[in-house]
């Protein structure tokens, strides 16, 4: 099962207490800086952003010291060059540079020798618990000076994922000596450091990126997990990662939040430290809530596509409405395997000739057992009657007094398959439906391919009507972890008509449940 978002209901009450001002009580180590507030609601991510979507995007190219993002703090020190420009950047045209000369007082700030730059001005890079968060960003050591034995071993921060209001840092990535290492505070102000990188000094004056994700949790459920690709590498690896932890190590209802700091902070005696970064990204890794919901659902409006007559392009009709309803007709989940146009002939056609191959391509879909049943009321090469799945050809009764039992090559039909890297947990699935009248089939069941339709899906269910649609429903909830194709059948019998063409219509069906991605 994938990471569920962490959702901490005791900080609901407080938040709009506190949120509301939040990050204008964000304060550096010694400074009395104040900051625009943040207006969003602990442990969720904003309605606008989804997964893998950019939170916060720095990459200089505008060519100045704030990226041209208002709000972002580029330096508090006062030198001139504390905070620069260069060119080129890890990937564009610029990056900035962060330069401290040791006992100068001009590159002296927030209580250090420190020149960094913050996002804590910009609302949506702050954190909050329940949010998980990609950060990513290059880094280049200019001239790093090597240490050698018997020089001061302060040191030197980098990139600091902060907490405000003086609380323990979650995560700094400094240098110490020649190697590289990442620093974890815990709430009891002790740390856990662990070294990274043992010699950095092969990587000096070359890009080194990291991607750091964190699952921001107070209790020990957060996790952070930091990746490295070092010069000459072409991709990530894990460097170190930090499981069962509490990362969040504020207090939401003391208006504690996060934020990024980058630059240099404390510098060894009698050194100049000089470090460039670049393309430092914030990407909301927050999954759509976990509750169910629709996943597919069709009212058929034109009868169903199923039988169209000649050439069908579902892409027309497909929409993402914020709930099923009947303007729209159609709901098509984002996560589920769609391919267009679907090209699909009704069985008793002549022009288009039928042909078992055109019948389905693409998925979802919904179809008939061609072989036994026949769709009904067509008039000419107009579907109907008035936007219902109508199909005939169910099996007679022996005797009005015997009702028929189920015959599995009688039924509807409808295939779902979730994209690569997804899975379906079922809850429920409706249909709506009508029979052709009071001896035609009052009895359906649902089955699956899950176990080849061995088994009914929940108890049958039966209906007493023929002339107002009844809505039916099949309880899923077993079918669960399921990320490979799946068809449903539903069958209709019961029966007590000895003859003629029996009918069994259905306006409208809804499949719900989950549509996760794979952990």
């Amino acid at each position: 099962m994938r990471k569920k978002t962490v959702y901490f209901k005791k900080y609901m009450a407080i938040a709009v207490l506190f949120l509301a001002g939040a990050c204008s009580k964000i304060q550096s180590e010694k400074s009395t800086t104040t900051f625009k507030p943040i207006s969003r609601m602990s442990g969720s991510a904003p309605a606008s952003y989804g997964y893998g979507d950019t939170i916060l995007n720095i990459n200089y190219e505008s060519g100045t010291l704030n990226s041209g993002i208002n709000g972002l703090t580029p330096t508090n020190a006062t030198a001139a060059d504390a905070a620069y420009i260069v060119s080129s950047g890890a990937t564009g045209n610029y990056a900035i540079a962060h330069k401290v000369t040791y006992g100068d007082s001009t590159y002296y700030s927030d209580g250090n020798w420190r020149s960094e730059a913050a996002s804590n001005g910009v609302p949506v890079s702050c954190y909050l618990p329940g949010e998980e968060r990609r950060y990513e960003f290059s880094v280049l050591l200019k001239d790093w000076t090597a240490w050698n034995t018997g020089d001061p071993i302060n040191e030197t921060n980098i990139f600091q994922l902060k907490m405000s209001g003086g609380e323990a840092v979650p995560l700094q990535i400094r240098t110490q000596r020649n190697a590289m290492r990442v620093v974890y505070g815990n709430m009891d102000n002790t740390k856990t450091v662990v070294d990274i990188l043992s010699d950095i000094r092969p990587s000096v004056n070359q890009w080194i990126q990291f991607r750091v994700d964190v699952k921001w949790a107070t209790t020990a459920t957060g996790s952070m997990k930091i990746y490295m690709k070092l010069p000459g590498q072409t991709d990530f690896t894990l460097a170190n990662e930090r499981n069962n932890a509490v990362t969040f190590t504020g207090d939401v209802g003391s208006g504690n939040v996060g934020y990024v700091k980058w630059g240099v902070y404390v510098v060894p005696p009698n050194l100049t430290r000089i470090v460039y970064h670049d393309d430092l990204r914030i990407i909301n890794l927050n999954y759509p809530p976990t509750s169910n919901g629709l996943i597919w659902g069709n009212s058929v409006p034109d009868a169903n596509p199923a039988y169209l007559d000649g050439p069908y392009t579902k892409a027309g009709t497909v929409s993402l409405p914020a709930s099923y309803n009947n303007t729209s007709n159609i709901y098509q989940h984002p996560y589920i395997k769609y391919q267009d146009p679907q090209n699909i002939v009704y069985v008793n056609s002549t022009s288009p000739a039928p042909n078992p191959a055109d019948n389905v391509v693409g998925t979802p879909w919904s179809d008939f057992s061609r072989s036994t049943l026949a769709a009904s009321g067509m008039s000419g090469s107009t579907p109907g009657p008035s936007g219902r799945y109508l199909l005939g050809g169910w099996a007679n009764a022996s005797s009005a007094s015997t009702p028929t039992a189920i015959d599995l090559t009688e039924y509807y039909e409808f295939r779902l398959e979730p994209k690569s890297g997804y899975y379906f947990n079922f809850s429920d699935i409706k249909f709506t439906v009508l029979r052709g009248s009071t001896t035609h089939p009052n009895q359906f069941v649902l089955r699956s391919s899950v176990d080849n339709y061995a088994s009914n899906i929940s108890a049958p269910v039966s209906i007493s009507g023929t002339t107002t649609p009844t809505l039916i429903s099949f309880n899923a909830a077993a079918l669960t972890n399921i990320n490979t194709a799946v068809t449903f059948r539903l069958y209709a019998y019961g029966a007590t008509a000895t003859s003629g063409n029996l009918l069994v219509g259905l306006n409208d069906f809804q499949v719900n449940g989950q549509v996760l991605q794979l952990p």
